[in-house]
């Protein structure tokens, strides 16, 4: 009796996550499922998601129970259905088949996420490296096997004496043994101290990025290269437009260049997080870049040559981002940030 009132409850919250989504978001959402030809990915900043325990090799004391932050199990707990929430509704009637993830603290809290929450029956498995951040956030990539098998990963550190901040994490996987893709999951420095002044830290990091793509581009003839995250910088910044050479998606695109799928959101002044609370400011952070043979190619390709913002309602407050916390205050929301997608269907011939 008691498995079966819990599987109920797990339905209810599933069909209540999804019923809120085609309520709240826009036209462009489209819930139906991909199936074998197709799939969904999305990318999210889940704002801190740490566990509850002291580890003493990085600075995570205020997420713990007698910290600043009074970081207890159930607030835990219930950021981790938020998140699997957030993911559910992202995907409509079929879950996302791959998910880009930034500021979790460590391979455990992911393995929570899929096996204590309702995302526990979409089988989603784990691709996670330790950094050397200082707080201990890493980037990482959830996916579903019957959807893409992986091949390699790699976690690329660009971090040295003059800068510690959060590995790029490179996974590359078979779409129906027909198309490899190669991930790249981004959380570079933030704009502490000011845009001016932290913005060699993010030129340092694209560097490195535009490296490991160029090496892809010169070993494959028409590549299939997905970029995404929290950039910390918008489409039409330095290190995104100028040392990634991410351009707006257009009807004449290079098989072997990087398109920014987020700039037609940017040029509609959309975004996905408030930087500044008081002035209201949106900033479009999080993004999702792909090359040429993600959009005029054969095989893989994207749909509409753009990502999307989930935006639905219960993701915000006082049309922000609900957030965890405002400051040392526990709002209990889900992310500062909101979830960007993208889908893509194999292309018949």
């Amino acid at each position: 009796m008691i498995l079966q009132i819990q599987k109920y409850v797990s339905i209810s919250w599933i069909f209540i996550a999804f019923s809120s989504c085609i309520f709240a978001q826009s036209d462009e959402f489209d819930p139906t499922a991909r199936g074998v030809d197709g799939a969904r990915i999305m990318f999210y900043n889940v704002e801190n998601l740490f566990d509850i325990y002291d580890d003493p090799t990085i600075n995570d004391n205020e997420f713990t129970p007698k910290g600043s932050k009074s970081w207890s199990y159930y607030r835990y707990k219930e950021k981790l259905n938020h998140i699997a929430k957030t993911i559910i509704a992202v995907g409509g009637w079929e879950p996302p088949a791959l998910i880009g993830l930034c500021e979790v603290e460590n391979f455990q809290v992911l393995m929570d996420l899929i096996s204590h929450t309702p995302l526990k029956k979409y089988g989603y498995q784990v691709v996670h490296e330790n950094s050397k951040d200082r707080r201990g956030i890493d980037v990482a990539i959830l996916f579903r096997p019957e959807k893409l098998t992986p091949i390699a990963h790699k976690s690329m550190n660009v971090s040295d004496e003059s800068l510690v901040t959060r590995d790029i994490l490179y996974a590359s996987f078979s779409f129906q043994g027909k198309d490899t893709l190669h991930f790249f999951v981004n959380h570079w420095p933030s704009r502490y101290g000011g845009r001016v002044a932290s913005e060699s830290k993010r030129i340092k990091v694209a560097k490195v990025l535009k490296a490991k793509v160029d090496s892809i581009v010169s070993v494959y003839t028409s590549p299939k290269i997905i970029a995404m995250g929290d950039f910390n910088d918008e489409p039409a910044d330095i290190s995104v437009k100028q040392i990634l050479g991410a351009k707006p998606p257009d009807n004449k695109n290079d098989s072997r260049q990087l398109y920014n799928l987020s700039y037609p959101d940017f040029r509609s002044h959309k975004g996905t997080l408030v930087y500044k609370e008081i002035d209201y400011t949106w900033f479009l952070y999080d993004q999702i870049l792909v090359s040429g043979s993600l959009i005029e190619s054969s095989g893989l390709l994207t749909k509409g040559k753009k990502s999307h913002i989930f935006s639905a309602e219960w993701l915000l407050k006082n049309d922000r981002p609900f957030r965890s916390y405002q400051g040392p205050i526990y709002r209990g929301g889900f992310s500062d940030h909101l979830p960007i997608y993208m889908d893509f269907y194999m292309k018949k011939d």
